[in-house]
Parts: structure tokens; C-alpha cells; sequence
């Protein structure tokens, strides 16, 4: 198939590219999701609201 030697230049290089790769691909992810990270915040908020208020309102009924 290949050689799994290649030194250690090959295996250093590897590394570094791997490095780059993720970096890249990280900076890529944190610059698409800021402009929607407030309105995933806001869903989670109501959503917890919403949860809540139905929390409540079901032990309030079951007291009866």
C-alpha cells in the first residue's frame, strides 16, 4: 500500500497539516455560527420559559 515509515520529517509534517486543517475548519465554524449564536440563545431562553410556565401550571392543577 504505502510506506508507514517515511521518517520522522513525514510524520512532523502530518501533524502540522492536520493542525492546520483543524484550525481552519474551527475558524470557518466560529465565524458562520456568530451571527446566529444570539437567536440559538433567545430559542433556548424561551424554550426554558415555555417549560416552565407549563411546569407550573401542571402542579398547580394536580394540587386540586
Amino acid at each position: 500500500m504505502g510506506d508507514n515509515g517515511g521518517g520522522p520529517f513525514q510524520t512532523v509534517f502530518r501533524a502540522s497539516l492536520l493542525v492546520l486543517g483543524t484550525m481552519l475548519a474551527l475558524n470557518m465554524a466560529v465565524a458562520y455560527l456568530q451571527p446566529i449564536v444570539p437567536w440559538l440563545i433567545g430559542a433556548v431562553v424561551i424554550a426554558g420559559i415555555v417549560w416552565g410556565v407549563v411546569a407550573v401550571t401542571r402542579w398547580r392543577r394536580s394540587q386540586w
